[in-house]
């Protein structure tokens, strides 16, 4: 059985000696792939002199978290893995995470992916991102809210969402899905893989028994430039809802010219920005939403 560890990287100094250490530590032995996004705070320098036995890929320019995943998945998928876990620079593990995700990936082999509770980084708390979305009876099984209260829990429940920090994919997930689609170049890219997982008639799930730290309850600025053209993007490449592209720009057009006559400014700003996104991205779109309908090794 071969499990391979991939790690995306970017100037991360402050995270790698734990991330790096949980892997190395852990009670199943897994071979570690390093994909490092052009970094420039000796990142490089310390992975060489320090984990000689990872395999590293120095990449010349920063492609990215999902293209930079896909290099390590395609290094994983060629040299024959059986189980492929996604980790992040600011997240680590304990040494019995990877034994008990193939154990719960054998007995239950309907799920694509896998991942363990995500904690902050004094385990005081779960992160506030999924707890935030594990709080959402229509995101996650109510019933494992029910089963925590009684000490029942399983070994896994159903979720419709987990962020990408510490993905368990059995290779037969990546066989049909494939990596990640590179419309996204960073955030987002995990939004679409859960809905391609979903298309393709698999499930998603989270393992309550097992946890992973990820420090990332750091401050961020409250609104990202991009967020809007990312949450359209995830909307729109969503094969599980159709759209007719063409017919989408015409309704656009004609809600445009009617917040102009009504002088609703608010909403005609908000429409010509979706406007001009579907103009600019319509035609990748397009392209993206038939590839992932198909079975395969997508964008590996």
């Amino acid at each position: 059985m071969k499990i391979f560890a991939i790690i995306v990287t970017y100037n991360g100094m402050i995270w790698h000696e734990r991330c790096f250490l949980s892997l190395k530590e852990s009670l199943l032995p897994v071979n570690v792939i390093i994909v490092d996004n052009a970094s420039t705070d000796g990142t490089v320098e310390f992975i060489k002199n320090n984990y000689p036995e990872f395999h590293l890929v120095e990449l010349k320019e920063n492609l990215g978290f999902g293209r930079a995943n896909n290099i390590g998945i395609r290094y994983a998928v060629d040299n024959g893995a059986d189980y492929v876990f996604l980790l992040n620079q600011d997240a680590w593990i304990e040494k019995n995470t990877l034994e008990d995700l193939v154990k719960i990936s054998k007995s239950n082999l309907q799920y694509g992916i896998l991942s363990p509770i995500h904690l902050n980084a004094e385990k005081t708390s779960i992160e506030k991102l999924l707890l935030n979305r594990l709080a959402d009876f229509h995101t996650t099984d109510e019933l494992w809210i029910d089963d925590m209260f009684f000490n029942r829990k399983k070994d896994v429940y159903d979720t419709k969402y987990i962020n990408a920090a510490s993905w368990f994919l059995p290779r037969n997930t990546i066989d049909i899905i494939g990596g990640f689609d590179p419309v996204f170049y960073h955030y987002g890219e995990d939004d679409n893989y859960l809905n391609r997982i979903f298309y393709h008639g698999l499930k998603v799930g989270i393992c309550p028994n097992l946890t992973v730290v990820h420090d990332n309850d750091r401050e961020r600025p409250l609104y990202d430039s991009r967020e809007d053209e990312i949450l359209m993007m995830i909307d729109y490449t969503n094969i599980n809802i159709d759209y007719n592209f063409s017919r989408e720009k015409k309704i656009l057009i004609i809600k445009i010219i009617t917040s102009i006559l009504r002088m609703r400014r608010n909403r005609f700003n908000n429409l010509k920005k979706r406007y001009r996104f579907l103009y600019k991205y319509s035609s990748a779109i397009e392209k993206s939403r038939e590839q992932n309908k198909i079975i395969g090794l997508n964008w590996l």
